[in-house]
């Protein structure tokens, strides 16, 4: 049985936002978006139809709020986990922790990495993901550059295609058979861009 309590009257109830959302999540990462329906979703959560559609349209905007969610975390694990003594070893290290985080099972693979960009569609997907990871990297870019470890480029348009080439990479390596090997492959080619970029 899904249920996790009894719908309420149909009225934006407190928590329910954040009951659907999670809700959703838990459908998403174990079904997929198709397979999930807003009726599961109801069920799983506990709340009404009515107060969904108070917080929610339908069921690609509960998608979105759910995706939202998962890039989060996963900017704020990254952050953490980034280490070095260098903006560049930062962003090196950062880098080989996205691989590392594709070649897992978690929420942000079987939702982030594997359905948004189908679901949501390319260009909403694209704004989203670069909304959530370009800021960062461009100040560790704009910081390594005026550090003189990288060479003088713009750095809004390097975070840019760098984020770009980190989803490519963490798409390579959720969809491969072999993650391992994919992750020190995709790891040897963004050593190698670092290296190309690098001043001196």
């Amino acid at each position: 049985m899904e249920s996790k309590g009894k719908r309420g009257p149909g009225r934006p109830s407190e928590g329910a936002r954040e009951a659907l959302i999670a809700a959703a999540r838990e459908l998403f990462a174990a079904r997929g978006y198709e397979q999930t329906t807003t009726e599961a979703i109801l069920d799983r959560s506990g709340v009404s139809r009515g107060a969904m559609y108070h917080h929610f349209p339908g069921k690609l905007e509960l998608f979105e709020a759910v995706y939202i969610q998962v890039e989060d975390e996963s900017v704020a694990r990254l952050v953490e986990r980034a280490e070095g003594e260098t903006p560049l070893e930062i962003i090196r290290s950062g880098s080989h922790g996205y691989l590392a985080e594709s070649a897992g099972d978690s929420d942000f693979v079987r939702i982030g990495l594997t359905q948004a960009r189908r679901v949501l569609g390319y260009e909403r997907w694209r704004e989203l993901a670069a909304e959530r990871g370009v800021g960062v990297v461009e100040s560790l870019i704009r910081a390594a550059i005026e550090a003189g470890q990288l060479v003088p480029v713009d750095p809004g348009a390097a975070a840019v295609i760098w984020v770009a080439v980190l989803i490519e990479g963490g798409l390579m390596v959720a969809g491969a058979d072999d993650k391992e090997t994919a992750r020190s492959s995709a790891g040897a080619v963004f050593d190698h861009l670092l290296t190309g970029l690098a001043a001196g």
